[in-house]
Order: structure tokens, then C-alpha cells, then sequence
């Protein structure tokens, strides 16, 4: 608080501003020589809009309809297929690493298990294992 008011800045004035995007230069004269500086005006993050719209613009994103579903569309499309070949190459060695091998130990590198088949195991009725003796002895 104490920086914003040295700068004449109030908190509620950051609120009102309609123009959060730019900067204004000022040039000050004070004791007889020129003395310029910088005087912010804007957020860190330099957005265009205003605070004060900040949920009429975020509801009519969310209840945008049909309209912008080709546009949202498109972008998300091109997201994924973008982030999709950022990975290209790492897809490309996983899959010829995986081929060469197949093609060298044949079907013991990748088997399903047609060679050993196996039984499910015997069915134990939990009733049973409740009588025993050691539980019995627990309590």
C-alpha cells in the first residue's frame, strides 16, 4: 500500500481503469532539470481488459453455444495434434525398438500364453476358513 500511494496510485483506481494494456511515459521537471520516469499503469501480467468485466467475459466464454464450436474445435484439434508430433519421435523409436525385437526372438519376446495353460485357483469358502480352530482361539 505504502508503494502505491507513493506512486499516487489508489487501489480502487487499478479497478476503474479501462486501458490495463499501456503504459504512460511522463516527464517531469522539478528543481530546473528534466527528470523522466516511468509511471505503471498496468498489471504484471499486461492484459487489455478490464477487471471489472472479468465474469460477463467469462460467462459469455462458457455459454458461447454452437457458434463457437467449430473455432473451439479447430484450436483443440490443433493442440492435440501438435502436442501428438512433439512425441512423434519418441512413438517412432518405441514402435521400431519393439519391431526389431519381435523380429529377432520371434514369438518368445511377445507371447499370450497359448504355450501354458492354467487353471483358475481352487475356490476356498470363507465360512469354512471362519471355523477353524486357531480363529476360534483368537477371540
Amino acid at each position: 500500500m505504502k508503494e502505491l500511494r507513493r506512486r499516487g496510485i489508489s487501489s480502487t483506481s487499478l479497478l476503474e481503469e479501462t486501458d490495463r494494456g499501456t503504459i504512460e511515459d511522463e516527464t517531469r521537471v522539478e528543481g530546473g532539470g528534466d527528470r523522466s520516469f516511468s509511471k505503471w499503469n498496468s498489471t504484471a501480467f499486461g492484459s487489455d481488459k478490464s477487471l471489472t468485466n472479468q465474469r460477463e467475459q467469462s460467462m459469455a466464454l462458457n455459454s458461447e453455444g454452437l457458434e463457437g464450436l467449430i473455432p473451439r474445435a479447430k484450436l483443440l484439434l490443433t493442440l492435440g495434434g501438435t502436442f501428438f508430433l512433439a512425441f512423434w519421435p519418441l512413438i517412432l523409436a518405441t514402435v521400431s525398438t519393439t519391431a526389431a525385437l519381435y523380429l529377432y526372438f520371434g514369438s518368445t519376446f511377445i507371447h499370450d500364453g497359448r504355450d501354458k495353460p492354467t487353471s483358475p485357483p481352487q475356490y476356498i469358502d470363507p465360512y469354512v476358513l471362519l471355523e477353524e480352530e486357531r480363529i476360534a482361539r483368537s477371540k
